[in-house]
């Protein structure tokens, strides 16, 4: 049939560039997780070095300063957290009816708590946790779901642009209906060949588009989960526990040393956790 073999191949490469965006938006989901989970892992060892800090007879108190502006700093990601906790169950769909109109509302509804605050604290900004820590429950899942979604609606804006990001991580979500149909032959299969050729074709340049702009995104992730958890090892107290003075003023050089090298790593955290993929 005429333009069939056009319309073949067509087809074949829209597959192509779905399976290869697919791929992608999966590996990002993964390091979006782990990127979570060691970030949540350093808070706590945050929270333990400041417990040794203020257990620490004479221990400085720009220490103790420092430490609590971290925390601080730190507030929006904590907050994130929260909500992971409040809605581990399925209270999280209900909120995501909220926003159901859009695709990014259902997407993390489906996602799940976990992988929206990944999402949330990977892709985010970090000009809506004040608004969010005012909330609890469903209310502030409903919150942080118009946040992700594009709104902020909470902080009266400064969310993601449209939900972009989190259109990206979230794979085939991201796509037109038109696409994933092509695909499988569905709406255009009743199209002449030509033009279903040319459809494809354009709907696969699209999501080429979507993939050029997740790869730089997928290796800034990885290498900022890298380097957080390489950090990470920094904030390791349990040698000082165990056999350092209780005292300060007991401290050789060298330990002291090692223990403002401990408070500069948790500066240096309290960045990292902070850090958004743009």
């Amino acid at each position: 049939m005429f333009y069939n073999d056009a319309k073949k191949k067509a087809f074949e490469l829209l597959k192509e560039k779905e399976t290869e965006y697919k791929n992608l938006g999966a590996h990002a989901e993964d390091y979006a997780l782990k990127l979570f989970e060691v970030r949540k892992s350093a808070v706590l060892a945050i929270e333990r070095i400041e417990d040794y800090v203020n257990a620490l007879a004479n221990s400085p108190k720009e220490f103790s300063k420092e430490i609590a502006e971290v925390k601080l700093s730190i507030k929006e990601f904590n907050e994130a957290v929260r909500i992971e906790i409040e809605n581990s169950s399925n209270n999280i769909k209900g909120a995501g009816a909220a926003v159901a109109g859009t695709a990014t509302g259902g997407a993390i509804a489906a996602l799940g708590p976990t992988a929206a605050m990944a999402v949330a604290t990977t892709f985010g900004t970090a000009s809506t946790g004040t608004a969010i820590a005012s909330l609890s429950g469903a209310a502030a899942t409903k919150a942080a779901l118009a946040w992700l979604g594009g709104g902020a609606l909470a902080a009266g804006g400064g969310g993601m642009s449209a939900g972009s990001a989190f259109l990206a991580m979230a794979g085939p979500i991201g796509w037109s209906i038109a696409a994933v149909t092509i695909a499988g032959g569905g709406i255009f299969a009743s199209y002449k060949n030509k033009k279903a050729a040319e459809e494809a074709n354009d709907v696969a340049k699209k999501i080429a588009v979507d993939i050029n702009k997740l790869r730089p995104k997928l290796n800034s992730l990885i290498h900022l989960y890298d380097e957080t958890v390489k950090l990470k090892s920094g904030l390791n107290i349990s040698l000082m526990v165990n056999t350092y003075p209780k005292n300060y003023l007991l401290f050789s050089e060298d330990q002291k040393k090692t223990l403002a090298s401990v408070i500069n790593n948790v500066r240096a955290m309290g960045e990292l956790i902070n850090m958004r993929i743009n």
